[in-house]
């Protein structure tokens, strides 16, 4: 779900300029009353925002709702699109937006969307950071398996008496700490993936 932290998503509706007064990220916004309902909503929550490269994407935006009339009244965006619910893409920078809204709530054109509106703000590729993330995503779940099945193992012998089972779960401590030595290490390239570079940094 495009959620913003609660107390951004308040400072920004309460703003009298403009809700657009974040500079380190591109901006999403979700126009939508969900006090009447959208026509719509149930396929854009449950397939469109939940598809793995959206989903990861918009870890590159700051990511907000917005109620229609709230949209309506920003300078920004007054007259930007007139559909419920409907998608924003802003730059900052130029404060471009970009409207989805009908026929083009889709998967692949709000995709498309996130990459335009990123390849203006970042000096990344974002097509190319979520591929990379999207491996890691089957690397550590490769790992987390053969946790599991270490873990499996680790509990059998630890019923068994004798020498030779003591000295399995000795290896089995060595494997399992090489193991964790890996997810941290993936853990940290993914941190790295996401420390994207501003193509122009604030004054």
């Amino acid at each position: 779900m495009v959620t913003g932290d609660a107390a951004e998503a308040d400072a920004a509706a309460e703003a009298p300029a403009s809700a657009l007064v974040w500079t380190d990220r591109p901006i999403l916004i979700y126009v939508c009353d969900e006090a009447t309902g959208c026509e719509g909503f149930d396929k854009l929550e449950n397939v469109v925002l939940k598809d793995e490269k959206v989903a990861l994407g918009m870890k590159a935006f700051r990511t907000l709702k917005m109620h229609p009339d709230h949209a309506a009244a920003d300078p920004a965006l007054e007259g930007k699109g007139r559909e419920v619910p409907r998608m924003l893409l802003v730059n900052p920078g130029d404060l471009k937006v970009t409207v989805l809204e009908k026929g083009k709530l889709k998967t692949s054109a709000l995709y498309d969307a996130m990459k335009k509106t990123a390849s203006a703000f970042w000096k990344e590729n974002l097509d190319k950071v979520v591929k990379a993330h999207l491996k890691l995503l089957t690397e550590q779940d490769q790992l987390a398996n053969a946790q599991k099945v270490m873990e499996e193992k680790r509990a059998r012998l630890a019923a068994e008496d004798g020498a030779k089972a003591d000295k399995e779960l000795k290896e089995l401590a060595k494997e399992r700490e090489e193991l964790e030595a890996k997810m941290k290490a993936l853990d940290e390239q993914e941190a790295a993936l996401w420390a994207l570079t501003p193509k122009v940094t604030a004054s």
